[in-house]
């Protein structure tokens, strides 16, 4: 079976949960709770060592004492650790919506699991749907995230992950109330909306803790071509990722099918190495 070629030591290569599985329902991205576990062991196949573990609702097993257990026990026999959390129910419940009693009950929960589990990094999205989009939304969306960076525990990397301009992105950053704050650098975000990698290795490189790999198959899709330069964001990031000096993991949050998810991501894993050799 394939396996991924790893482009630093230090790096923590992940997978999203759900990348590995069919669908839930109707929904793209979700946490997959019929086949949470069966991921486990195709993922150490894959030589994958880390999950980025998806909150989809308030109903995780993650926030319960007896699935903790059972968690601990199979990421362990598969030699894995939960290297992150995303908190994707932001996406459909954005920051600017959020009350605090739901933002307090979902910190004080993470808190709890990081006793368990010693996560390096939770993120948190402001992209697409769950971004704001006037002065109302973003005040009441920066109280929720201030609660966020006060309360998380310390020894985890609070992350955003987003599509807005680099040029925003510096002024979140300067913003006292979130100097802890860092980035997961999602090299589908980049691309899509024309900004340039290199500019977040400029203004940013001590806020990447992590990289969201975000690549389809050379041949799925409506152009059977990949340009001459698809691939440079990712060529540029594996010549040049010695120069994240507190990057934790690379993650891999790649394009799935309807059938095909885990052939999918084999070629996307064979894509990486290609540029990983």
């Amino acid at each position: 079976m394939v396996k991924i070629i790893s482009i630093n030591k230090n790096i923590l290569y992940s997978y999203v949960q759900g990348r590995l599985s069919a669908q839930m329902a109707s929904k793209y991205q979700y946490f997959p709770i019929s086949d949470w576990q069966k991921e486990l062991i195709t993922a150490n196949k894959l030589g994958f060592k880390g999950i980025e573990w998806l909150i989809s609702d308030l109903s995780n097993p993650l926030f319960n004492i007896d699935f903790i257990k059972l968690i601990r026990n199979k990421i362990k026999k598969n030699k894995l650790i939960i290297s992150s959390i995303s908190l994707d129910l932001i996406m459909d419940n954005p920051l600017h919506k959020m009350n605090k009693q739901d933002a307090s009950w979902l910190i004080n929960k993470i808190n709890n699991a990081n006793k368990y589990f010693k996560i390096k990094r939770v993120s948190i999205p402001i992209e697409e749907r769950s971004r704001f989009n006037n002065d109302k939304e973003k005040k009441k969306a920066f109280s929720i995230l201030r609660l966020f960076c006060k309360k998380i525990s310390r020894n985890i990397n609070l992350c955003i992950e987003t599509d807005i301009s680099p040029n925003a992105l510096k002024k979140l950053f300067n913003n006292s109330s979130f100097k802890r704050l860092g980035l997961l650098l999602d090299l589908g975000n980049t691309r899509a909306h024309g900004f340039r990698i290199e500019d977040y290795f400029i203004n940013f490189q001590a806020k990447i803790y992590s990289i969201h790999i975000k690549y389809r198959d050379h041949n799925y899709g409506k152009s059977k071509v990949i340009p001459k330069n698809g691939f440079y964001e990712l060529s540029y990031l594996i010549k040049n990722v010695g120069k994240l000096k507190n990057l934790n993991d690379i993650s891999f949050q790649t394009f799935k099918s309807k059938n095909y998810y885990l052939k999918n991501l084999k070629n996307c894993i064979i894509n990486f190495n290609k540029y990983a050799k």
